[in-house]
């Protein structure tokens, strides 16, 4: 199984969930064991190879350091290059924050699909686990188990009736992250957006770009994409956040109430666990990796 780059180069724009300005992003084809790289093209800025130790910040978005700038608001982006098998890209933001569209990871999925996926010369390799890793903190808790595939379980709790509890759970292929969870949207409460945009916050947060909730109801005219958005949404978090490994995962990560921050400490856990996992190689003809897709390039709705 080989290593996987974009066809050609992709340019979005899009307001910023924080400054409430408009973003480009630009993700760019790159050579083999590039791996994921950001710079900020507004001001003088050298690509960084992103790993979990370059988030700076898990504050509502995942942050990365990129020499003396950040960006924020990665998570899903890189959820979608990792859902649809994207090994190598160079990726430009022309501000702090990357655009978020509709608050879920359809139109990167759409953009990505669009342009195609080129495979490259070089070998993909896999981090495979082979021991259980667990990490608990304030309640919360999340670990992996060995697994021939990619998994992942993931339950939240909310007081609120619109949420509740939910449990979910997916065998991540670039199929089923597309269908079931690229087109989950982040949420928030009503009273907690207006506090935000009152700490100068949040400005680009509405019923546009972000599922919002006032008392027990949902806002949005719409209403769900899914009768469970809310903890699809966390998996699809969960996924941007783990993909800072660098490499495709063998392994069934579950997760309790598990956040940004929670999710980069976990990736770090797994790094610093070396005796845990080993790096493979996969024949081409391994069926514990699909990367046939079929889709639409205008996505679901």
């Amino acid at each position: 199984m080989k290593q996987r780059t974009l066809k050609s180069v992709i340019e979005m724009e899009g307001i910023g969930l924080h400054t409430g300005e408009k973003m480009s992003v630009k993700v760019h084809p790159a050579y083999p064991d590039t791996g994921i790289c950001f710079r900020r093209s507004d001001v003088e800025c050298e690509y960084t190879r992103i790993s979990p130790y370059t988030v700076t910040s898990t504050q509502l978005a995942t942050t990365i350091q990129c020499g003396n700038q950040t960006i924020s608001t990665i998570e899903h982006l890189m959820a979608a290059l990792y859902g649809l098998g994207v090994d190598n890209a160079k990726v430009e933001v022309s501000g702090p924050e990357v655009p978020v569209f509709d608050g879920s990871a359809i139109a990167f999925v759409d953009a990505i699909v669009k342009t195609g996926i080129a495979e490259q010369a070089k070998a993909r390799k896999f981090i495979k686990f082979k021991k259980r890793i667990r990490l608990e903190k304030d309640g919360k808790w999340i670990e992996i188990i060995p697994s021939r595939f990619f998994k992942v379980t993931f339950d939240i709790d909310f007081e609120n009736e619109s949420i509740g509890q939910q449990k979910a759970y997916l065998q991540v292929t670039p199929d089923s992250f597309v269908k079931e969870l690229s087109p989950a949207r982040t949420f928030g409460f009503r009273q907690e957006v207006e506090q935000l945009w009152q700490m100068g916050l949040a400005k680009g947060g509405s019923l546009d770009t972000a599922v919002v909730i006032d008392g027990d109801d949902v806002m949005n005219p719409e209403g769900l994409r899914f009768r469970d958005e809310f903890v699809r949404h966390k998996m699809l978090d969960l996924i941007g956040d783990i993909s800072l490994l660098g490499y495709p995962i063998f392994g069934h990560i579950r997760a309790y109430k598990s956040g940004h921050n929670l999710n980069n400490l976990f990736a770090r856990t797994l790094i610093e666990s070396a005796n845990y996992y080993s790096i493979v190689e996969l024949p081409d003809n391994d069926p514990a990796q699909n990367y046939n897709l079929e889709l639409n390039p205008q996505g679901i709705t």
